[in-house]
Formats: C-alpha cells, sequence, structure tokens
C-alpha cells in the first residue's frame, strides 16, 4: 500500500513556514507597509496580500502533492475553462482547506499579538505547519485509502473545516467590521468550507454552500448587536455554521424531516442559550472587578 508522500509534503511546508516568515518581518516595524485602497476603505496590510499568496501555494501544493502519487488517476480533475486566458484541469478541491488554513490561522494569532507578543508569531508557524501537514495526509487518505482509512480521514478533515471556520468566525467578530466588510471576508470563506464538508455528502453542494454563507452574514448582522467577548460571538457563528451544514446533509439526504429538525434545532438551541449565559457572567465578573 502506498503511503503519504512525505518527500513532497514536508518541503511545501517548510516553504510555507518559511513565506509566514517573510510577513512577519512585515509585521515587525512600527508602521507596516499597507495598502490604500481609498477614502472610507479599510487598509490592507501588505503582510495579507503575502498571505494570499502563501494560501496559493499550499492549495496549488495540495494538488502537486496528490498528482505525484502512483495512484494519482486522471479522472479526479475538474476541466477550469476561462477562454483563451486560462484552460487546464485541476484538483481545486483540494485547494480549499490548505489555502484557507495559513489565513485563518494567521488572522486567529495575530488578534493575540499583543499579549503573546513573538509566542504568537510562533504559535501561527507551528499550528499552521501542524494543521497542513494533517490536511496533506488525509487528503491522500481520502483518495487513494481503504475504506476505513477513508471515513476516518474524511471525520479529520472535517474537523479541521470547523476549527477554521472558526478562526475566520472569531477574527471577524474581533474586527467589529460592518456588515458590508465583513460580508466580502465571510461570503467566500464560509462559501468554500461549507462547499468541501458537503461536496461528498450532497448531490448540489454549490447551492446549499451559497444558502450557508448568506445564513454565516446575516448572522453576523444579527450578532454584532451583542456586546459579547469576540470569542463568544465567533463560537455563536459556528454552532450557527454547524446546524446549516448540518441541515443541509441531511436534507440531501432524507429531505427535511421533523427528527433533523428536533436535533439539529435543539443542539443549536441549548449551544446558543450556553454561549449566552457565558457572556452575562464574563459581563458580570467583569462589572465586579471595577467595583473593587
Amino acid at each position: 500500500m502506498y503511503g503519504p508522500r512525505y518527500e513532497r509534503i514536508v518541503p511545501l511546508l517548510t516553504l510555507v513556514v518559511a513565506g509566514l516568515g517573510v510577513v512577519f518581518v512585515l509585521d515587525a516595524g512600527a508602521a507596516p507597509p499597507a495598502l490604500n485602497l481609498g477614502p472610507g476603505l479599510p487598509l490592507i496590510s501588505l503582510s495579507w496580500v503575502v498571505v494570499a499568496l502563501i494560501a496559493l501555494v499550499a492549495g496549488a501544493g495540495a494538488e502537486m502533492i496528490v498528482r505525484s502519487h502512483p495512484r494519482f488517476s486522471p479522472n479526479w480533475l475538474t476541466p477550469v475553462r476561462l477562454g483563451r486566458l486560462f484552460n487546464a484541469d485541476l484538483l481545486l478541491r483540494l485547494w480549499i482547506l490548505p489555502g484557507l488554513t495559513p489565513v485563518a490561522i494567521f488572522a486567529f494569532f495575530r488578534l493575540w499579538g499583543g499579549a503573546l507578543a513573538t509566542a504568537a508569531y510562533l504559535l501561527v508557524l507551528l499550528v499552521t505547519g501542524a494543521v497542513l501537514l494533517l490536511v496533506f495526509v488525509e487528503q491522500q487518505r481520502v483518495l487513494v485509502g481503504g475504506r476505513s482509512e477513508k471515513q476516518t480521514a474524511t471525520t479529520r478533515l472535517a474537523v479541521v473545516a470547523y476549527v477554521l471556520a472558526f478562526a475566520i468566525f472569531a477574527a471577524v467578530a474581533f474586527n467589529r467590521y460592518r456588515t458590508l466588510y465583513a460580508g466580502a471576508l465571510l461570503l467566500p470563506s464560509t462559501l468554500l468550507l461549507a462547499y468541501d464538508l458537503l461536496r461528498a455528502r450532497t448531490a448540489r453542494p454549490w447551492p446549499a454552500a451559497a444558502a450557508i454563507a448568506l445564513v454565516a452574514v446575516e448572522s453576523y448582522w444579527a450578532l454584532s448587536y451583542w456586546p459579547a467577548p469576540f470569542l463568544l460571538v465567533g463560537a455563536a457563528l459556528l454552532v450557527i455554521f454547524y446546524t446549516a451544514v448540518g441541515l443541509a446533509q441531511s436534507a440531501d439526504e432524507r429531505g427535511l424531516q421533523r427528527p433533523a429538525l428536533v436535533e439539529y434545532g435543539s443542539l443549536a438551541l441549548v449551544a446558543l442559550a450556553a454561549l449566552a449565559v457565558a457572556a452575562m457572567l464574563l459581563e458580570a465578573r467583569i462589572e465586579r472587578l471595577l467595583v473593587e
């Protein structure tokens, strides 16, 4: 049996981690370089441009690793036709998790730069490397592994997708962006993550993923009025995202039946109620500290 191509994975991980090191150098200055898109628009740090390039490298690298596997099949490829600009057969579905991993992890741990200082940057390197290693290995097992291996790998990749979703939700909630800006960030990332989770379980994953992405943006708009810590807001968005994905899977398999609605609805209500209670307890504790 052919195992994961570690001789291909390790150099790619090294390249990604080195790229993130360049990002930290850019961020080290007192005034990191940024792109000004115009009045009224948020500045885009040059670091994010580099992170986006790293995401493309990670996604393309995931495909190259699979293409080098002895059991690679051309039937896995999807034609991409953009007229005369670009024509190729690619494994784009493998780009999603590797591409979003450096983006989500960098966005999340960057929030702690003030409190953790250098440790935050080291955590970005370590966590990104570990998560990408897991993703690359499990993606190969999904494609060429045995039945039990495929099931286990699919579950692990789903966990990674939800972790990345939480990191993105928390980062957006921390910055308290207006809904228009938040939507520009949440819509594509949630769309891709939902598609990745639904692709193997539903017949029409793109329409369902698009609906889930819209639900995430609308939920952010509603939760933006909730004066809770950003981690709790991110967790609330994750609960809604998980519930929407679960209902979409159930609807495609058996239709929206009452047991599924009760199961996911109850789970969402209990989880959101627990987060609301946690927010109230934290607020009460902060008030006591201020009084003392």
